[in-house]
């Protein structure tokens, strides 16, 4: 599991939660879309509930990530719906206690926890990602189609976006940044 990661970029097809889990992860989304953008890009502060899963979920994975405070919630709907451009993520938030070793260290070792809620494809607002390009160039994008309840692990600086949904549909998504596990 490890392997492939650290190959390709990411992981995807663990799905850690009950549908009971779900449930109440589908129940905060419908609450975290009505918060302001600032508040959904730190929503463990919002939803404390929602990080105990999270670290639970993380530690049942068996990669060696741990959970930071870094956590956000996306949504693409009829209302919302825009493309996002490839890219690296390289900035992090002002309330984020990075660890001592440096910045560039800390992304190379680094691991996004993307929980889907919803189906989602090319043409629903999948995230779409370029295989191994957080070590190397290469070109070929892939989208990577999820189910509900599906976590794709990846790496931050993997470039990775998504298009505009073409048909209506509502695609939600918690992202989470891990960092190396620290003895």
């Amino acid at each position: 599991m490890s392997e492939q990661l650290r190959e390709d970029g990411f992981l995807k097809g663990y799905f850690p939660f009950d549908d009971q889990e779900i449930e109440y992860l589908k129940s905060v989304a419908n609450q975290a879309s009505e918060l302001t953008l600032e508040r959904q890009k730190n929503i463990f502060k919002e939803f404390s509930k929602l990080k105990e899963l999270f670290k639970r979920a993380i530690m049942e994975s068996g990669l060696d990530i741990e959970l930071t405070e870094y956590c956000f919630y996306i949504e693409k709907s009829d209302k919302r719906n825009w493309p996002l451009l490839m890219h690296r993520d390289i900035n992090m938030p002002k309330y984020l206690d990075m660890p001592n070793e440096p910045k560039e260290q800390f992304l190379k070792d680094a691991v996004m926890f993307r929980l889907t809620l919803d189906h989602s494809d090319k043409d629903t607002g999948a995230i779409k990602v370029i295989p191994g390009s957080h070590t190397k160039e290469v070109s070929k994008e892939v989208f990577l189609n999820t189910e509900e309840g599906e976590v794709i692990f990846f790496k931050p600086l993997l470039l990775h976006g998504s298009n505009k949904m073409k048909r209506a549909h509502k695609r939600r998504v918690f992202q989470a940044l891990c960092g190396k596990k620290r003895l």
